[in-house]
């Protein structure tokens, strides 16, 4: 009875052995699974999309009024000497087929957001393959689910932490762009790789150009990275010329087009632009009308001086837009001179330094998990880790060293690195982990999976939260009151608005079908306005054909019959004064 007794307790140990040993392998099968990870990141990124569903930014409206533009006067309007055309041409199409009313033309946007990132995660999806295809004799690769787990949670933590969907910008498309262009440079370094890779190589690149300026300069810099160190010795490179070549061609269009624009060879003034900005000093707030003896050289197009105390801008022609001074920010400086400044270009460094510094300790685990590897490294006796690198490593590690050398001299945020600080860690995670025992290697993914996992769904639950409260009306943005009391005051669409202080923040225009068309500049001079200033600013503005005039503090001496105040969560955060009209003088 003994002996049966221990040999059924043995069996039943058996069974439990191999019922959790059946588990384990479900839950390696579901990691390793590309539809578990599509429908996770999904899920998350409609999370995202639809808490800020109402959200915008200042670059946004300048894409939403060139895809308004484009669907009412033709796709010339695409073309402009600052934005570029990609990403307001998917926007134009979600309104032609949508035709949103102009309360719902955020949502739409987000919406278009969402179907970008789904793009990503394809393109992303794309390289991966492609990236453990060329890594499929590595020993590690019986690791695959912790791989590919790691490798989705640093996709995930880019994409929703640094370049975010709560952003209106083609950067979510960028990232796109940057993923498709590594998986094709993977494919290139495969057996069976021919002209056609080199060919689409080209393409993506040159397609890049169309969704943001900056990825020309950078396309070109990959070419030469190529060019040096081929990925493969199957070929010569003369195919990596035939890359550049295609990607000139693809280019050539818009490059034309823009430079036909601006009045001078240019294949975009925002690098130019963003210099005179952060590097030389010029004021990009308040539109630029020069001076005697200006350093940034004489405004071709200055807007024009209505008052000058308070001193008032008016910018109504010949420019579109909701706010045309930051429609086409390259007409409004043309004839700013961009020049070397090292006083200024010590300046825009430390804020780059300073950008990074913080970028780096958002990235703590990733850092201190690549440590811990080269430190088993180093106690195994294995110094020389870049000995025979994989051919794949400089392409993927060098080209984002490059693109951060490229943003640091002018300016740089988190949103134009992230494809680029995913395809660097995994690169770095693959050359240290391929050198170590598994076993280390899995425990070291699994902590840097979890802390990374740990962030994002954090991050997911606040906003998941944030959009229920947005739901239950407990939680509605600011621009919404403002255009319903702007409405309410008698405001209709067509109608022209003033501001006091710049004008990116006025997304209550958009909503309610009105233009931007001048502004106060000085706020703290307005505030302490006499009554008789008043008077004439009441005055200038109306003979331009202002209706209202919106602040977010009214003067001190104005009476309560001209300022009608809107309630922003219990207080009075904007104040509208009605602008008595009359015929637009047009100039």
């Amino acid at each position: 009875m003994a002996a049966q007794s221990g040999s059924d307790e043995g069996k039943d140990q058996h069974q439990r052995g191999d019922s959790f040993s059946r588990y384990i392998r479900r839950v390696e099968s579901l990691l390793s699974s590309l539809y578990f990870w599509w429908a996770v990141c999904l899920f998350l990124a409609g999370v995202h999309a639809w808490s800020y569903r109402h959200s915008m930014n200042p670059d946004g409206m300048s894409y939403l009024d060139m895809a308004s533009e484009t669907l009412h006067g033709g796709p010339q309007n695409l073309v402009n000497g600052y934005w570029s055309p990609a990403y307001p041409a998917l926007i134009s199409l979600a309104f032609l087929i949508f035709r949103p009313s102009p309360i719902l033309e955020f949502p739409v946007i987000h919406f278009v957001n969402f179907a970008v990132f789904s793009f990503v995660l394809l393109s992303f999806t794309f390289f991966l393959k492609s990236w453990l295809a060329v890594h499929r004799d590595d020993p590690s690769s019986k690791e695959k689910p912790h791989i590919i787990s790691l490798c989705f949670c640093v996709f995930l933590y880019f994409t929703i932490e640094f370049i975010t969907l709560s952003v209106v910008t083609p950067d979510l498309c960028v990232a796109g762009i940057v993923f498709l262009t590594a998986g094709i440079c993977c494919r290139i370094s495969l057996q069976g790789s021919d002209w056609r890779h080199f060919v689409a190589l080209g393409g993506t690149l040159g397609l890049g150009y169309y969704v943001k300026a900056a990825l020309l300069p950078l396309g070109l810099m990959l070419i030469a990275v190529l060019f040096m160190w081929p990925l493969s010795c199957r070929f010569s490179r003369f195919k990596i010329l035939l890359s550049g070549l295609v990607l000139l061609i693809v280019t050539a269009p818009l490059v034309a087009l823009v430079t036909s624009r601006v009045g001078h060879l240019s294949i975009g003034e925002t690098g130019r632009l963003n210099y005179a900005w952060y590097a030389n000093g010029l004021h990009a707030d308040v539109g630029w009308t020069g001076g005697v003896n200006d350093f940034h050289g004489t405004p071709k197009h200055p807007p024009r001086t209505l008052l000058g105390k308070p001193i008032i801008l008016e910018f109504a022609n010949p420019v579109n837009g909701t706010y045309p001074l930051w429609y086409d920010p390259s007409y409004w400086y043309a004839g700013a001179k961009v020049r070397f400044d090292f006083r200024g270009q010590l300046t825009a460094l430390k804020e780059s330094l300073r950008f990074y510094h913080q970028a780096f300790e958002q990235m703590t685990s990733l850092f201190v998990g690549a440590l811990l590897l080269f430190l088993v490294l180093i106690h195994a006796g294995r110094q020389k880790i870049l000995a025979t690198p994989d051919c794949d490593f400089r392409c993927l590690l060098v080209w984002p060293i490059m693109a951060c050398l490229m943003y640091a001299p002018v300016h740089v945020e988190s949103r134009f690195l992230g494809a680029f600080f995913v395809l660097f860690w995994l690169a770095l995670y693959r050359l240290l982990w391929r050198r170590v025992a598994n076993v280390v290697m899995v425990v070291v993914l699994e902590a840097v999976l979890c802390t990374l996992l740990i962030s994002i769904s954090a991050h997911s639950l606040v906003e998941g939260a944030r959009g229920v409260r947005g739901m239950i009306g407990s939680d509605r943005p600011d621009y919404l009151n403002v255009a319903a009391a702007l409405q309410a005051a008698g405001v209709t669409s067509g109608d022209r608005l003033a501001t006091v202080g710049p004008a990116f923040g006025a997304y209550y225009a958009r909503c309610t079908g009105t233009r931007v068309t001048a502004e106060i500049v000085e706020a703290d001079e307005f505030r302490y306005l006499t009554a008789e200033d008043l008077g004439r600013v009441r005055e200038r503005l109306a003979g331009i054909g202002v209706k209202a005039l919106v602040a977010t503090d009214k003067p001190v001496n104005a009476t309560s019959d001209d300022w009608r105040d809107v309630m922003v969560s219990g207080s009075p955060r904007y104040s509208i004064m009605i602008v008595a009209t009359s015929t637009p003088t047009g100039k």
